[in-house]
């Protein structure tokens, strides 16, 4: 029961701040510089935060504070190239939450505030792009349940693997994004 409160939490503060600033942050922050900066930022600190935890003991339970310090993380998150969770990995890594607690309340925290994203943007958008983007769209949300179970599944058979992963990851994707931006002046087409 006091998960569930935590988790409830965790989705006001993200929820009202989407509601509010998505668009603007997104026009401000969404350009392929900032863009691959941000990505950059985000996966060094991430693996940063993840090896300084790694040396000393961390709590296997999420408290109210964590859970705080996770709800604005996922704010943060509104900013492209922050990646929701990535950002309340870190926050919760930062609060000195182990790493397999870190993850399962990260996956928890995805859901309502995830669908609550979908289900905003479905309700903004036109009724003839909604039609003509169908198809597209359950594909998607069927892609997206997949890999949603399969990291659910892959957390709990190998709770707690490094961050290193999902860090590298993050630089190579700024690596693309800042290539693909060269290129792109270069050649004009």
């Amino acid at each position: 029961m006091r998960t569930a409160a935590l988790l409830a939490g965790t989705c006001v503060p993200a929820a009202a701040a989407g509601a509010l600033a998505a668009d603007p942050v997104e026009a401000r922050l969404g350009r392929p510089p900032q863009l691959a900066g941000l990505l950059s930022a985000a996966g060094v600190l991430l693996w940063a935060v993840d090896r300084r935890a790694e040396r000393r003991p961390g709590r296997a339970e999420v408290r109210g504070r964590d859970a705080g310090l996770a709800a604005l993380a996922q704010v943060v998150a509104l900013v492209p190239g922050v990646s929701r969770s990535g950002a309340t990995l870190t926050a919760l890594r930062a609060a000195g939450v182990d790493r397999a607690a870190a993850e399962r309340f990260t996956l928890r925290m995805s859901l309502p505030i995830t669908a609550g994203a979908a289900a905003l943007t479905l309700a903004r958008a036109d009724r003839a792009t909604l039609q003509a983007l169908s198809p597209a769209l359950a594909v998607g949300a069927g892609c997206a349940a997949l890999a949603g179970a399969a990291a659910a599944r892959r957390q709990a058979r190998q709770p707690g693997r490094s961050a290193a992963g999902p860090a590298l990851y993050r630089l190579g994707l700024a690596a693309a994004v800042l290539w693909r931006l060269t290129r792109s002046r270069k050649d004009p087409l």
